[in-house]
């Protein structure tokens, strides 16, 4: 018989869901053992004496009981048949609807090493999430790991089932990892998907607040390890992970209570690490790795804007940029409610046709500008003509930006209607008159009939030249908005 499979430790002592043993003098960090019942521990730290397990199964344990180490690492069952479900950390379904068949199932280890820069890719391709605001000005790119972070009640939630939904245009598969999250919350999204069509490309992989620390601490990268399996076939994947927050609160939870030494906000000293070995995992790869690509968005809620606190501040320094989510925008009607001026992607851009990226840069530097002049109009009573002139474009890209649930706006959409800003047609317009034309606009420039004139406006190299193409535009437009 293998030794590896009779290598065996007795519990020393018990402290909640760790464990202490004596013995398994061959184990390894995140080895698994199993004890006679079936309950089944990872190995988390090595001592002189003793092994700390960490407890992921509900059951008895007590001092005196019988580990084995077995010769199986801690891994999650993948294949196609995760599409539409729901499952917990280790791949066990919590969605009511049934066993899963996992009869041509691969099994992943949760925590694996991310693919070297020999397997990676120059991320060149647009991540499309059909949103104004998001694909124009803070674009994405496929493979790009950028953070979510807002106060509560900013409207993060609804923004990533906008997103989930829209690929259904994209064909991108999706993974929606709740972690932490209360039970309601992830049946709300189980139900929000079904009701939208878009379960069907979706795994979620959850983990209630009601679940031990451990099964909470692993969701991540057994969610990061069913994206891999779709990413190898040649697929785009989109992983959400929210939220990283209590990630790592619960990884400090375990860190205390095993006891070792606390650091800045009494986080482990590790916690960067941690972090950063997950999110690498991410990324653009070649055909030796597969193919395919990874997007990941880790969430962070923060309180009152304060996003300069140990966890938020360490995200963003290992992830490729940032969207900021706030309160008061999402209570102004805005749709997402992310703020453009403080939120940034590093490598968005470079995804972009060189139209979108002259147009965006021109809306930014408008709002940028139009926000002070803001502030100037509030004390007084007359503005240049000038200045009236960047408020009143602020307020008509205020009005394109915002945007309705569940809807999809094709790029070239997105940028025409951008553009209508510097024609004729809304030379003397205001924000009341695209609230107002909104949807006639939109379905103007969605019409089939327009596509030769997006293939030739992707060809242009100059914002002068596509305004002279979207002037065209305007006697059609001027009938339909009468």
């Amino acid at each position: 018989m293998d030794s590896q499979k009779t290598e065996v430790g007795y519990v020393l002592s018990i402290q909640d869901y760790l464990a202490y043993l004596d013995g398994l003098p061959g184990v390894h960090i995140n080895d698994l053992v199993e004890n006679e019942q079936g309950i089944r521990g990872v190995v988390s730290t090595l001592f002189e004496d003793k092994v700390e397990i960490w407890i992921l199964d509900e059951g008895l344990t007590y001092p005196g009981q019988l580990f084995k180490k077995i010769d199986k690492s801690l891994s999650v069952n993948t294949g196609d048949f995760l599409l539409g479900r729901a499952v917990n950390s280790i791949g066990m379904p919590i969605d009511g609807k049934g066993p899963i068949s996992k009869t041509r199932g691969i099994d992943l280890e949760l925590d694996q090493p991310a693919p070297p820069m020999q397997a990676r890719q120059f991320i060149d391709t647009q991540f499309i999430s059909g949103m104004t605001a998001i694909d124009t000005l803070i674009p994405l790119g496929k493979g790009q790991r950028q953070l979510v972070l807002g106060d509560p009640h900013s409207g993060k939630t609804p923004f990533l089932v906008d997103l989930i939904v829209n690929q259904t245009k994209t064909g991108t598969i999706c993974i929606y990892t709740a972690i932490g999250k209360p039970i309601t919350a992830v049946r709300s999204m189980i139900d929000l998907l079904t009701e939208t069509g878009a379960l069907k490309h979706t795994v979620i992989i959850a983990a209630s607040s009601t679940d031990s620390p451990p099964q909470i601490f692993y969701t991540p990268y057994s969610a990061m390890s069913v994206a891999e399996f779709f990413q190898k076939q040649g697929k785009d994947v989109l992983i959400i992970l929210d939220d990283m927050g209590i990630h790592a609160k619960v990884y400090r939870e375990l860190s205390l209570l095993g006891g070792k030494n606390p650091g800045r906000e009494s986080y482990p000293g590790d916690i960067f690490y941690t972090h950063a070995k997950l999110l690498e995992r991410a990324g653009k790869f070649n055909k030796t790795a597969g193919g395919g690509s990874i997007t990941a968005l880790p969430i962070i809620e923060i309180a009152t804007d304060d996003f300069t606190t140990f966890i938020p501040t360490n995200l963003m320094a290992m992830t490729d940029g940032h969207f900021i989510f706030k309160a008061d925008l999402f209570a102004q009607g805005f749709r997402p409610a992310v703020d453009i001026a403080l939120s940034v992607s590093r490598v968005g851009r470079q995804t972009q046709i060189r139209l979108q990226n002259l147009l965006s840069a021109l809306i930014r530097q408008i709002l940028a500008e139009a926000s002070s002049f803001e502030t100037l109009s509030r004390f007084s009573g007359e503005l240049p003509p000038q200045t009236q002139i960047k408020l009143r474009e602020k307020a008509m890209i205020d009005e394109i930006i915002k945007q309705e649930a569940l809807t999809f706006i094709s790029p070239f959409v997105q940028t025409a209607f951008l553009g209508l800003i510097f024609t004729s047609f809304l030379k003397d317009k205001n924000g009341f008159f695209i609230q107002k034309n909104k949807q006639k606009i939109l379905r103007f420039l969605s019409d089939p009939r327009l596509k030769n004139f997006t293939r030739e406006a992707a060809t242009f190299k100059n914002l002068d030249q596509f305004i002279a193409k979207l002037e065209l535009l305007v006697p059609g437009l001027k009938e339909v908005c009468r």
